[in-house]
């Protein structure tokens, strides 16, 4: 709607003043008509004599005839009258409806319609003015009479009027200009293109000195960055900022499909305000009205000002019938809020809000949500959440960045969240950062803790703050020869209220030459790594303050070979790269070390060419390993694309490994499990990926340790499946599962698409996720109803909901953000 009346605007006001601007001086070019042509052009000449100040445009004969007059005289119009300005009577406008005129051939001609409202990515829709240096350019007039009335100052076209001026152009049938009043007319077949919009009408009138118009049976299209039209019945010009229209249409959708158009009785803008104000508007489906408001303001620019929102609609079997109403209040330029009051049929009303604030130097988001008493379950009380995001910049060098996120209790996600990603949290994280950045070096300071929400996790077994946590990075830097020197340090105090806590100290500092070149690289690697704690509820006879030394070094080699292959009749690139690491490091005894941030790495293909096997730095893993990898590409030489890429490796040991997280026993196997990768693009369509672990020393009948197999199937934007099967043995309980995954979008129809995604726990024998839905609709709309089961928690039975949502483009969406569940739920989706 907003886009639709500044639209209008500009569009009138450009149109007339292009036509004034026909008889403005030095605006015309110099040139001469071509008698070849069915029209004689008119394009007016620099006079002998220097005009009157008074007259900036007075035409006059010239001394000799030239050839251009004579045909002038050859060509003239045959049985068309001229009658004197003003005296020739205006033949009335036949009324048309705003819906034929939207649909007027010559509004969309030589016209494309590949999508419906803004392109995507296109956020800003209306034109921009013309600069003021636009007005100066030449004018070129084609008429097939002309007349100018020297005592009355009147210039009179007529017949296939044409005014170009670059890029816009103006036709009509007749069309007039009082030099004296200032008045502009146009009238039979009007018609202005601009760029990225053109506007037709019959009739036009405008006053270059009080800038007031009057336009009649007006039509509008938008192309380039977005396709919309429209139609007014009726368009008063009250000044440069004002402006008001009778009977005004707006849609998105195709020229012939009335899907729906947004009609309104009145309609005034005022662009010095920004503000639009519709009286009697009436949202439309086929024809069929479905919402009515006799009265509404929107803003018709980019000021944002405060009103109520749309609001959305769902229902859930924790939660009942759900209703929010957002309002939107704009406090200042840059700060702004939202509030959001959510009633609930089985909990009641929540409260909720947030607030943003912007400014040369910083940004901070607080989000909040208030219930003060749960329907549903009395007994917890007050419930709510808070959420803070802020990041600053002070200068060049300094920043600070908060990420803040806490719920009243442990059952907050879980009964109010509607994602698996949300309901799936264990921990919220409440951190805050400083930031210096030297030349060179970085210095970080943070303060950081966590809320556990899981219930099942051991308060021994809950993650530490860090109070705090400082951190000292030097860039690497290079010496003589090529030689590389960086350095890391940090220093934590890990605080903890069931299990030991302290202070850790570590610096890493590290030399490297690396050596690389087209054919491949090698890098060997020199690092000394250095820890000491000082602990308190240290446990009993261990060392409360140990310390450690422990050199590493490694080297890091890699060949890559090619050769011109054939991929099923295509040219192809086929690379062989084998890939060696070997690394060694000191045996240091660690077990009196606590476990602040430090857990096993993930065995997979990537872990294979990593130092150490061990996350954070409470243990730093004894190594004398190497590892042999292989990796094979096949790459189109027509686009660069990788049709094949097959990955092999395993690490050798040379002495067991004592360093262990806990006192297990020493690892005393000579090699790893096989860790490999597939990814191939079978067909055009069909892409593969596959990701491989096996153990050859198992004996327990689990050699295979972890299994992912994923099959995507993406001919067009219309049709996705995505098919997956994911194992991990894991090395504890609480890491094994097995679960297959379908998710997939597929047209059944021209206008009808089937949605779902099903997330099945072959180790629980359970669905986790499951939602179905259908998609109705076209290019400018879309109608979607969804079902959802979703596993919140482990323990509690799994709850169903029905969302719909309305989506019209260029206008917005109504319901629930269905288009964001199916965006998460399936990889590859695209909403249109």
């Amino acid at each position: 709607m907003p886009t639709l009346a500044d639209l209008k605007q500009s569009a009138c006001a450009v149109a007339l003043l292009v036509l004034a601007a026909a008889s403005a001086p030095g605006g015309a070019s110099e040139s001469s008509p071509d008698p070849s042509t069915p029209q004689s052009g008119f394009i007016p000449t620099a006079p002998e004599r220097p005009p009157v100040a008074d007259s900036p445009l007075i035409p006059s004969r010239p001394t000799e005839r030239d050839a251009a007059l004579a045909t002038l005289e050859q060509q003239s119009a045959q049985g068309v009258t001229l009658a004197p300005p003003d005296e020739t009577p205006l033949a009335p406008v036949i009324v048309v409806p705003v819906e034929q005129r939207a649909d007027a051939p010559r509004l969309h001609q030589d016209l494309g319609w590949e999508y419906c409202g803004p392109a995507p990515g296109v956020t800003e829709i209306a034109p921009a003015s013309p600069p003021p240096e636009a007005q100066r350019l030449p004018i070129e007039i084609t008429a097939d009479l002309v007349d100018y009335d020297r005592e009355r100052d009147l210039i009179q076209l007529q017949g296939e009027v044409d005014i170009v001026q670059e890029s816009r152009r103006l036709r009509a049938e007749r069309s007039r200009y009082d030099r004296r009043s200032g008045d502009v007319s146009a009238a039979g077949g009007v018609e202005l293109d601009y760029p990225e919009l053109r506007v037709i009408g019959e009739r036009a009138d405008y006053n270059l000195e009080t800038k007031r118009g009057h336009l009649e049976q007006t039509g509008y299209r938008m192309h380039g960055r977005a396709n919309l039209r429209g139609a007014a019945a009726e368009a008063w010009l009250l000044d440069d900022e004002r402006s008001r229209y009778r009977d005004v249409l707006y849609t998105t959708c195709a020229p012939g499909n009335s899907a729906w158009s947004l009609r309104a009785r009145d309609l005034e803008l005022d662009q010095g305000t920004g503000q639009g104000v519709a009286r009697h508007a009436r949202l439309r489906l086929w024809d069929v009205p479905v919402l009515y408001t006799p009265y509404l303001t929107f803003p018709i620019d980019g000021r944002r000002r405060s009103g109520f929102l749309i609001p959305t609609v769902g229902t859930s079997e924790e939660t009942g019938f759900d209703l929010t109403i957002p309002y939107y209040w704009n406090i200042a330029p840059n700060m702004d809020a939202t509030l959001t009051p959510r009633l609930m049929s089985s909990r009641g009303l929540m409260l909720g809000a947030e607030f943003r604030h912007l400014s040369p130097w910083q940004r901070i988001e607080l989000d909040g949500e208030l219930l003060p008493s749960d329907w549903k379950n009395e007994d917890e009380g007050v419930r709510g959440a808070l959420r803070v995001n802020q990041s600053a910049w002070f200068g060049t060098r300094w920043s600070t960045a908060i990420d803040y996120a806490s719920v009243s209790d442990d059952r907050y996600l879980v009964d109010f969240g509607n994602r698996l990603d949300v309901t799936s949290l264990r921990n919220l994280s409440q951190r805050a950062d400083v930031l210096y950045s030297g030349d060179g070096w970085w210095a970080l300071g943070r303060v950081q803790q966590f809320q556990t929400v899981d219930t099942s996790i051991a308060p021994a077994n809950r993650p530490y703050g860090q109070l705090p946590h400082i951190e000292l990075n030097l860039s690497p830097d290079t010496l003589i020869g090529g030689l590389e020197y960086d350095f890391k340090a940090q220093y934590d105090y890990f605080d903890h209220n069931a299990a030991v806590h302290g202070s850790r100290l570590v610096a890493i500092p590290a030399l490297r030459w690396p050596l690389r070149r087209g054919f491949g690289h090698l890098i060997p690697r020199a690092r000394l790594y250095y820890t000491q704690y000082d602990l308190a509820d240290q446990v009993e006879g261990a060392d409360s303050q140990p310390s450690h030394l422990i050199p590493s070094v490694d080297l890091d080699g890699k060949l890559i070979f090619e050769r011109e292959a054939d991929w099923f009749g295509h040219e192809t690139l086929q690379t062989l790269e084998p890939r060696l690491y070997y690394v060694l490091t000191a045996h240091e005894d660690q077990s009196d070390n606590p476990r602040f941030d430090t857990t096993a790495l993930d065995f997979s293909f990537a872990s294979l060419f990593r130092s150490n096997r061990f996350t954070g730095y409470d243990r730093i893993s004894d190594e004398n390993r190497l590892t042999l990898g292989l990796t094979s590409r096949t790459i189109a030489n027509r686009d660069g694309d990788e049709l094949l890429r097959a990955s092999l490796g395993q690490i050798y040991y040379f002495d067991e490994r004592r360093v262990q997280l806990d006192a297990s026993a020493p690892r005393d196997d000579t090699s790893s499990s096989l860790a490999g990768e597939l990814a191939a693009r079978l067909h055009r369509d069909w892409t593969a990926q596959v990701g491989l672990q096996w153990n050859p020393h198992d004996d327990d009948g689990h050699a295979w340790e972890k299994q992912i197999l994923q099959l995507r199937y993406a001919p067009d934007r219309e049709r996705l499946i995505n098919l997956a099967y994911r194992y991990n043995l894991g090395s504890q309980a609480s890491e094994e599962y097995e679960d297959t995954d379908l998710a997939f979008q597929m047209p059944i129809g021209p206008r009808v698409r089937v949605v779902g995604r099903w997330l099945y726990s072959l180790l629980n024998d359970e669905t986790v996720e499951a939602f179905a839905g259908l998609e109705f609709g076209q290019c400018c709309w879309r109608l979607r109803v969804l079902g959802q089961h979703l596993k919140r928690d482990a323990d509690q039975p799994a709850s169903t909901s029905v969302m719909l949502q309305l989506e019209l483009a260029g206008l917005g969406s109504f319901g629930n953000s269905i288009d964001k569940v199916l965006q998460r739920g399936i990889y590859g989706y695209q909403s249109e």
